[in-house]
């Protein structure tokens, strides 16, 4: 009995759906309908099922990639973010920057500053923090002898598709030593997480607000000028690849023209000046204009006593190489 009166609720749903015919009555009308339900063969109403749980899972999925993922993110790194003294940079004004004098922080036995005591209790494979003003980007920065590990693990080493930024497995870190190019990877998440901001910088008004950003190694605090904006490829399916991927040079010529093949690749002119005696960072994730395409923003250090930088005269750049 139920089930004939459930069947006749579902025609009369399905009922209102459809444009009743002038002259013919509602009794002839739910025949109809229910004739033609009944002709759903086994197959047609398998996809349809199967059809429908495709919809309901996609759409859970964007909920988790989109909302969800991102809270766990920010999860992971509470702890960390709330053991760290996070220091941030200023902002220019009209393209000018103006630094503030670092004041001598505590140091722990082995020279490690203080603020970071807590977070390599919780990870000893932290290195550094990252930071760029005016955007979400504020994360800590690890390694591991390895360039795979933390592309899929989180701060906690945890399996996570977020990963975490990481330091190149060859680059040095120490109390007096610094790598002459430092190199960070990181996801660009479609939801605006990891380095995903770093397109930004594609926005010449932007970068003349946000010309310095933080990379804090665990030994010493480090600001650095953004220089150079590029895009490479991973595949010569799509560009000839530049090799980026170098943490030490041969000499001070070869690391000249390292340089000054970012500089051509750039899809910003900026006044900033690199030398052979300067150290870089290379910030480096994903670029969706094409398939396997990498962008890097490129920094060299902020020098000491550089206190006034002015980079009003940056523009996008005319003629940049491409990819």
């Amino acid at each position: 009995m139920a089930r004939r009166k459930h069947d006749e609720l579902f025609e009369e749903l399905e009922y209102t759906f459809q444009t009743q015919p002038t002259g013919t009555n509602n009794k002839t009308a739910k025949k109809q309908v229910k004739m033609k339900k009944n002709k759903m063969d086994p197959v047609s109403r398998v996809i349809l099922t199967v059809s429908v749980i495709v919809f309901i899972g996609s759409g859970g999925f964007l909920l988790y990639k989109y909302f969800g993922e991102p809270m766990l993110e920010q999860w992971s790194l509470a702890s960390y973010k709330n053991d760290y003294d996070g220091k941030t940079t200023n902002s220019a004004e009209n393209g000018k920057w103006k630094g503030e004098k670092e004041e001598e922080e505590q140091r722990l036995e082995n020279g490690v500053l203080a603020s970071f005591e807590n977070i390599i209790k919780q990870n000893s494979d932290v290195v550094g923090w990252i930071n760029v003003p005016g955007t979400p980007i504020d994360y800590p920065v690890v390694q591991t002898s390895n360039n795979s590990f933390y592309l899929n693990h989180n701060i906690n080493k945890e399996s996570n598709s977020s990963g975490c930024p990481f330091l190149d497995y060859r680059n040095i870190v120490g109390m007096n030593t610094l790598s002459r190019c430092s190199l960070i990877y990181g996801h660009h998440r479609r939801n605006g997480t990891m380095f995903a901001k770093l397109k930004n910088y594609n926005d010449i008004d932007f970068y003349k607000q946000n010309p310095v950003i933080r990379y804090d190694t665990i030994y010493n605090r480090y600001e650095w000028v953004v220089f150079a904006n590029f895009r490479t490829t991973a595949n010569t399916a799509t560009g000839v690849p530049f090799n980026y991927i170098r943490t030490s040079f041969e000499s001070d010529e070869d690391y000249t023209k390292f340089i000054a093949d970012i500089r051509k690749r750039s899809l910003i002119d900026t006044p900033v000046d690199v030398t052979a005696q300067d150290h870089i960072l290379l910030l480096s994730t994903c670029s969706y204009e094409k398939a396997n395409w990498r962008m890097i923003i490129a920094a060299r250090k902020v020098r000491t006593g550089e206190t006034d930088i002015d980079v009003s005269a940056a523009k996008l750049a005319s003629n940049p190489l491409m990819p």
